[in-house]
């Protein structure tokens, strides 16, 4: 259980956790941005959660064990990126020719069995079709706790 204790602006923000864990305490400080601080409070206003929360739900999918690990080592690297990159993420799409095989392999499914070579690429092309849109959906959520407006709401 994680205990946000303080978030200080003084300079530099920085933000103390205490890890409480078989009567132990363990103290981490994170120095981070002004700017960064600011988006917490201001994200755990906007969702009426504690920054605690906020934390964690910007820490967690990092070390999320039901994601294979080469794609937590991407998820990981995006709350590193600038808003800039993130959008770029966010909108990723899979190569035209990669997406157009996959089709076509899923389609040759549906009427034959694949050679072996035709089921390992198809894999292979599901593996990248997952990992684009694991990282589509974790930059959103990213830029959505960052303020910005992901999708806009249609008028009726």
């Amino acid at each position: 259980m994680c205990e946000v204790v303080e978030i200080v602006s003084a300079g530099k923000s920085y933000v103390r956790i205490i890890k409480v864990k078989n009567m132990n305490e363990q103290t981490i400080t994170v120095t981070l941005p002004n700017s960064v601080c600011d988006r917490i409070r201001t994200t755990a206003q906007a969702t009426s959660l504690t920054s605690e929360e906020v934390i964690k739900q910007s820490v967690m999918p990092a070390f999320e064990s039901d994601i294979p690990q080469n794609h937590r080592l991407n998820l990981a690297k995006l709350p590193l990126l600038n808003d800039i990159q993130l959008w770029k993420a966010a909108n990723s799409v899979m190569k035209d020719t990669r997406q157009s095989r996959l089709e076509e392999l899923a389609e040759l499914q549906k009427n034959r069995s694949l050679t072996k070579n035709e089921q390992s690429e198809l894999s292979s092309l599901m593996n990248e079709a997952q990992q684009t849109m694991l990282c589509k959906a974790e930059a959103r959520r990213i830029l959505a706790q960052r303020g910005h407006v992901i999708f806009k709401a249609v008028e009726h």
